[in-house]
């Protein structure tokens, strides 16, 4: 493991030191690409302890290294507001199980890259680019409607070549202009050519669907039956005769573990931990730091170990209360196999085996969530997740706050209207401060310092960590 920045374990007796930057000019935005229209605050942490880092993260701030920063909200061009997931009721989506399932066919067989995503998965922890599936044609109508469109050419030569043909004809008619291997495709939907009259014999033709002529059912088969009905009977077939074996060994059907209910889902770890083949294509071992917690806690390199191929790294902060994701970066020659996305599920994975030893330790903090930012909304598929009000500093359910951010890109979010930050009132005196080697109160640095013109900017500091990091970490002064 790599420690980023030198936070000290919870109890530690060692303490915080941060440089308050008070430089308010607006500079380029990342994400909408304004010159001058990102406005932050921010402050460099010579030393920084876990807990006091966990209080700052609750108040909207960031880290980036040893920098700290926090987004003025209702000024910045793109508001980022913290997000966080409830790890103990996190419930995986259908997308996020089909890329477990992918993961585990590709390690399993060497899958093929069949399902290959566009751009670069890097998206869902650098970036957040969303990803785009290749869209499979499933419909025969869609797939005859393609063969008929790159045959119109030659139909339309047929056409102007002879102005007297009929002003309707059929598709069949016309079979020897189509080009090889398309009969085939047009017995999938039968469609008709029209011209608009004989004037305009010209133009490209229209391409009608035209009703074939049936006559019902074979009586002599039986009715056709959706796979999926058969393969539930199957099921609930082989459900019945476990539990009948189950009985006759005396044992009760709800407990014996091979007589799992229909509707039973399987949850995260089970994905996760599913066994592979005796022989898999491939092994891959994310490495788990045996640091963390109940020994320690503080800023950790997560290693993804394909075949013995370092393939991608996760950035991780342990805190008391949460996992929070800093950054993830991967060999794009796997972006097929989306290791954002499963990063992000592995993350939170740890988070709950964290939890086991350390009650207190259940929150995913996944950075920060910019509604006006589409490769942003995927942070919002990880149910169930909450939204830092800028205001209250309280957590709102995104369902909840979504419809805010749709209307306006800055919103309070709590809109119970008697909220405020209980954190925010801060006496400055009280307020620890380093000057000159020597760790002191703010007022009595002030009574040293008579002449000093900093109460204001101070003050400022003070309202942005709030009262319960104001009077902990301590705030350097030259």
């Amino acid at each position: 493991w790599s420690c980023v920045v030198n936070m000290a374990e919870e109890g530690d007796p060692s303490f915080t030191v941060v440089e308050y930057m008070r430089d308010h000019s607006g500079y380029k935005c990342g994400y909408c690409k304004s010159d001058n229209t990102n406005f932050s605050h921010g402050m460099w942490a010579h030393r920084m302890a876990v807990g006091d880092y966990q209080d700052l993260i609750d108040r909207g701030w960031r880290r980036s290294g040893k920098y700290c920063y926090k987004p003025t909200m209702d000024r910045t061009c793109c508001p980022m507001y913290t997000i966080k997931c409830d790890t103990l009721e996190f419930k995986l989506s259908k997308s996020q199980k089909k890329i477990l399932k992918r993961i585990h066919r590709y390690l399993s067989h060497g899958a093929a890259k069949e399902e290959k995503v566009f751009g670069n998965d890097s998206s869902e922890s650098m970036q957040g680019n969303p990803e785009y599936v290749i869209p499979k044609f499933e419909a025969s109508q869609e797939l005859s409607s393609v063969s008929l469109c790159t045959n119109v050419v030659n139909m339309r030569k047929n056409l102007e070549s002879s102005a007297t043909e009929e002003k309707e004809s059929s598709l069949n008619s016309n079979k020897e202009y189509l080009t090889p291997g398309t009969e085939k495709d047009t017995n999938l939907c039968k469609a008709s050519v029209e011209s608009a009259s004989q004037d305009f014999i010209g133009e490209s033709p229209i391409l009608k669907p035209k009703k074939l002529a049936t006559t019902g059912p074979d009586p002599s088969r039986p009715p056709c039956r959706k796979a999926k009905d058969i393969r539930r009977e199957r099921k609930e077939a082989k459900l019945a005769k476990l539990a009948q074996e189950a009985l006759t060994r005396g044992e009760s059907p709800m407990e014996t573990k091979q007589c799992k209910m229909p509707n039973t889902q399987k949850v995260l770890e089970d994905f996760i931990s599913e066994p592979l083949p005796e022989n898999p294509a491939h092994t891959l071992e994310p490495w788990q730091p045996h640091i963390g917690p109940p020994q320690g806690y503080g800023a950790f390199h997560h290693q993804y170990w394909l075949d013995g191929r370092l393939i991608a790294v996760g950035v991780l902060d342990i805190l008391p209360h949460c996992l929070s994701s800093v950054y993830f970066y991967y060999d794009p020659e796997f972006s097929f196999l989306s290791l954002g996305t499963y990063a992000s599920l592995r993350e939170i994975a740890l988070t709950r085996e964290l939890q086991r030893r350390v009650p207190s330790l259940k929150w995913y903090y996944m950075g920060f969530y910019i509604h006006s930012c589409p490769k942003m909304r995927y942070k919002g598929r990880y149910n169930p997740s909450f939204l830092l009000c800028p205001e209250t500093y309280s957590w709102i359910p995104i369902e909840n706050a979504l419809p805010q951010l749709d209307a306006a890109k800055y919103s309070r979010l709590n809109e119970d209207a008697a909220a405020v930050d209980e954190n925010g009132q801060v006496d400055i005196s009280k307020i620890r401060v380093l000057y000159r080697q020597d760790l002191m109160r703010y007022g009595r640095y002030h009574a040293l310092n008579p002449g000093a013109d900093d109460e204001e900017e101070v003050r400022e500091y003070a309202t942005l960590v709030g009262a319960k990091c104001a009077y902990s970490l301590f705030l350097y002064r030259s």
